[in-house]
């Protein structure tokens, strides 16, 4: 688990389900707030390539229609 910056802002979807979980006590909306920082922040980590992966890139052939 990556450890979210100081600009991470959780969106707006997610604060509002989290506020809006009736009959739930703190540590279950505590629990699901994290669940979605963590896939949130997962979501927006972009894999690196390498140089090779770049450089081999083949155009799809043009279908023949």
């Amino acid at each position: 688990m990556a450890k979210t910056g100081p600009n991470f802002k959780l969106s707006k979807t997610a604060k509002r389900m989290t506020a809006l979980m009736k009959n739930s006590t703190a540590d279950q909306r505590n629990q699901f707030k994290r669940m979605m920082i963590d896939a949130e922040y997962t979501a927006s980590i972009v894999p690196k390539s390498s140089r090779k992966e770049r450089s081999n890139f083949t155009a799809p052939a043009p279908s023949a229609e």
